[in-house]
């Protein structure tokens, strides 16, 4: 059963653009994997027929890629994917998206030259391709859901139905807040954007937005953490100052004792 059998169309809620938070609530949450990663050479899911999804130990499994018969290779990584000898002499075709994974980054205006490139490798050559960044769970799945969404019609402005069969093929995806909010706003755009969309705009205005407040209330915690500080060595003063005086009165009044009777 191919994607237009899998992926349904879906009423999609009203969204507030918030990079920084969650504002819609995806069915059922990925199952919870370790905090460290342990590197899997054989970490891919094809998801779709030559379209695979993984991790950065599978893009450096040049036998794996071969077997597979991966050509092209899109990672979405701020590191070289190319990083080691082997990889450098590799004839691989290659696209890099320099991004974190952290909800304030910008992945909107690649999907479209992501869309192209995954195609380029799928429906022109004919042959696999792997999107992948360090674990395969936010960062190449959003690029991977931004692609079904452009490419499939039952996945038009649905974001949740993207992310839902890519979970149903690869359960540890979970695109991080900020991710999930570009999607829902790709979709409502049409999946039709660039680096001067209006949406873009303002995408990036709420950004800068939210990133001014947090900057703000990171200044406001460390004055009045300053403060308390401050307070706090004044008060021990004064207690240390008191505690001076209430043992002098102690030894004259017993050297008054000692002295008057």
């Amino acid at each position: 059963m191919g994607v237009h059998g899998i992926i349904r169309s879906a009423t999609l809620p009203p969204i507030h653009i918030s990079p920084l938070s969650t504002t819609t609530m995806l069915p059922s949450s990925a199952p919870s994997f370790p905090s460290y990663w342990s590197p899997n050479p054989q970490d891919l899911t094809e998801v779709l027929p030559n379209l695979f999804l993984g991790s950065d130990s599978a893009a450096q499994n040049v036998e794996l890629l071969r077997t597979k018969g991966i050509t092209h290779i899109l990672s979405v990584l701020i590191q070289d994917p190319a990083r080691t000898e082997e990889l450098k002499r590799d004839d691989f075709k290659r696209m890099n998206i320099p991004v974190q994974d952290w909800p304030d980054q910008e992945l909107l205006t690649h999907f479209k030259p992501a869309n192209s490139f995954i195609d380029d490798a799928r429906i022109i050559a004919g042959q696999g391709v792997l999107v992948h960044c360090h674990m395969g769970v936010s960062r190449s799945a959003t690029v991977v859901a931004a692609y079904l969404m452009a490419s499939y019609p039952e996945t038009h402005h649905n974001h949740i139905s993207a992310i839902t069969f890519l979970k149903s093929r690869r359960p540890i995806v979970q695109p991080n807040s900020g991710f999930v909010d570009q999607l829902a706003l790709y979709g409502r755009c049409d999946c039709n954007m660039d680096d001067h969309s209006n949406a873009v705009e303002a995408w990036r205005a709420v950004r800068h937005r939210a990133w001014e407040s947090r900057v703000d209330r990171i200044n406001f915690k460390r004055k009045e953490d300053s403060r308390a500080s401050a307070t706090r060595q004044t008060r021990q003063r004064g207690s240390c100052s008191s505690g001076r005086s209430s043992g002098i009165l102690r030894r004259i009044s017993q050297w008054a004792v000692c002295v008057f009777g």
